[in-house]
């Protein structure tokens, strides 16, 4: 998966939950962000085995309130 991919949580406590992913760490886990919890400044860490991606990429906006809008529009939930 690469930055700006759409994904869906598959397993933990936010499963269903559609993030972006805005980058990755050195050891190998997803950084994603939806923009309200867990924000572009302050990524989601999370294991890539555990999302499914949904094959729609987006470009990473530069503000939390855009990520929130494209989310929406999206309306895959």
């Amino acid at each position: 998966m690469e930055k700006g991919d759409v994904v869906i949580s598959t397993s933990g406590s936010d499963t269903g939950k559609v993030y972006v992913v805005t980058g990755e760490s050195e050891k190998g886990y997803l950084l994603l962000a939806d923009g309200k919890r867990h924000a572009l400044a302050r990524p989601k860490r999370k294991n890539p085995r555990h999302v499914k991606n949904t094959g729609i990429r987006i470009n990473v906006p530069k503000f939390d309130y855009q990520l929130i809008k494209l989310i929406k529009e999206l309306k895959i939930l």
